[in-house]
């Protein structure tokens, strides 16, 4: 696990870390590092030191170029790679490292193009259907990955949430948030609604939220591959450098 050592890539990373030791994976390695005088090569090299089968990166854009880089300028030998939302996603990392990204995967939010609605429930649908057409209206093109998670949020919020609040208050919206319960497939996302509650350790997060695993498949495409119900294309085993 790499990650940048802020409040953003120690929450990703560590608790990615978490999750690949509470699955019985070896955990050989952490490496947080400072964006500042940032040393890729030297980062490659302790990494590559471990010899790691998976690497995990948490990283911002420039970073996690450089980073990736380095990992193929070292040599370094990975069954796969995962990045996160702020890097591995973006069309502008694949468009500078062009084959190097191929085979990687990237852990994001579905985006408007590549939801299936075969996957939503009838409301799902409808409402990502008329969000979809107000948002080419207005863009000339589909919604991104935030766009349409801010959407699916705010039709949680007016279309659930404030009907079955008593008031329009904070403390009684806060409440509605908290009671009103939605199954997977009910948001435009894909998404269903259930917050945690003060004082269990996901106080606040939505329980039912969705994200998915893209996979580069080549240096200008990538794919939902993870999870089956949102897949756009199998699970591939690509090579990567």
């Amino acid at each position: 696990m790499a990650y940048v050592d802020d409040a953003y890539g120690r929450a990703v990373g560590l608790g990615a870390a978490e999750e690949a030791q509470a699955s019985g994976q070896e955990l050989v390695g952490t490496f947080p590092y400072a964006i500042r005088g940032f040393d890729a090569e030297a980062l490659a090299r302790s990494i590559g030191a471990v010899s790691p089968d998976v690497l995990f990166v948490s990283a911002y854009l420039e970073d996690g170029i450089a980073l990736r880089r380095a990992t193929v300028t070292q040599g370094l030998r990975l069954k796969a790679s995962i990045g996160t939302s702020s890097s591995y996603c973006m069309p502008s990392f694949a468009a500078a490292l062009g084959p190097a990204a191929v085979g990687l995967f990237a852990s994001d939010k579905p985006d408007g193009r590549e939801v299936r609605t075969d996957s939503l429930a009838p409301e799902g649908r409808d409402v990502l259907a008329w969000g979809r057409a107000r948002y080419r209206e207005r863009h000339g093109e589909e919604m991104t990955p935030a766009a349409l998670s801010g959407f699916a949020n705010a039709w949680a919020l007016v279309g659930h949430v404030l009907p079955a609040a008593r008031g329009t208050g904070a403390a009684e919206v806060a409440q509605a948030a908290r009671t009103v319960k939605l199954e997977g497939g009910t948001l435009p996302n894909g998404a269903g609604l259930d917050l945690g509650g003060p004082g269990t350790l996901d106080a606040g997060e939505n329980r039912r939220a969705v994200s998915v695993i893209w996979q580069w498949v080549d240096a200008r495409t990538q794919a939902v591959v993870w999870p089956p119900a949102f897949a756009t294309r199998p699970l591939q085993a690509i090579p990567i450098q």
